[in-house]
């Protein structure tokens, strides 16, 4: 259960005490800690995380949220929590000189901000991504590398699929079936330009706002040429599709009848940095996979 705010609050306050009569404050400790040496960068944001790691700032950053796991070497990095529950101590001991987050988390940005310059970056569409991407290098002095990278990702992935390419629903996991409703990647997301360039329409081919479920019976009215589930909680691709293949096999769905479902496996696959590329290419290998009809 999350602590109330007014508690948050409090142990702040009483942080910021402790350390006034230490003789120095929450606002003053991480500019001095940034003019005496280099940069000290925390990380509450997974996406940020992988990017520093994707430019070369990796050896910049001293601590992460709790669930930046991507890539595998971050792990090695002490947790601070997240952007909704940041742990204020342990950031203020680490001396950062900027904290990192994205808007997306609508984390505590006003109690970050005493503690050091919070940098907040929009993490929701292509150029969002792509504006961030070159913002870190600048921060990091990874110019060259952020550059070089958001190209990467503005060329391959911003694209859009042949008007004759297969209509295709991507479902986020298989659980909401057992409450009569799937959970799908929605066109306008990073999944979602990550389907478009792995050569595929969104079989919901409209902007979606807000949580992206329908019901069972929205399922059969759009009726995909393919349907290709993500499953975080498996690590072996066959029995993933065989999981999905069984979760389905009642719907009387043109993709089932052909034999045109697939999956991929592994929580990985939901991250919204530049391994969303890997996305894009594993959802292109397994719809190549699939005998589609259209």
């Amino acid at each position: 259960m999350s602590r109330p705010a007014w508690l948050v609050w409090i142990a702040a306050a009483l942080l910021a005490v402790a350390l006034a009569a230490a003789g120095w404050s929450l606002a003053s400790a991480p500019h001095a800690a940034s003019a005496a040496g280099p940069a000290r960068l925390v990380s509450l944001s997974p996406p940020i995380t992988e990017t520093l790691f994707a430019i070369g700032a990796a050896d910049q950053l001293v601590a992460r949220s709790d669930w930046c796991a991507s890539p595998a070497a971050a792990k090695a990095l002490p947790t601070v929590g997240s952007a909704l529950e940041p742990k204020l101590e342990a950031i203020v001991a680490l001396h950062p000189t900027l904290i990192l987050t994205e808007a997306t988390l609508a984390g505590r940005t006003d109690q970050l901000t005493a503690l050091a310059p919070t940098e907040v970056l929009p993490w929701l569409s292509l150029d969002d991504l792509v504006r961030s991407v070159h913002r870190l290098g600048e921060l990091t002095g990874h110019q060259a590398e952020a550059t070089a990278l958001a190209t990467q990702l503005h060329d391959r992935l911003g694209v859009t699929p042949p008007a004759d390419a297969p209509r295709v629903l991507v479902l986020l996991g298989l659980d909401g079936l057992a409450r009569g409703e799937v959970w799908y990647v929605k066109r306008n997301s990073l999944h979602g330009v990550a389907m478009h360039a792995a050569g595929m329409r969104n079989a919901v081919d409209q902007d979606v706002s807000g949580a992206p479920n329908m019901s069972i019976e929205a399922l059969l009215k759009a009726d995909p040429d393919a349907i290709i589930a993500v499953l975080a909680d498996a690590t072996d691709p066959e029995v993933a599709r065989q999981r999905t293949r069984d979760a389905l096999a009642a719907l009387p769905l043109r993709a089932v009848k052909a034999g045109a479902v697939g999956a991929l496996a592994g929580p990985e696959r939901f991250n919204t940095g530049p391994s969303v590329l890997d996305l894009a290419d594993g959802l292109r290998d397994e719809l190549a996979r699939l005998p589609v009809s259209r």
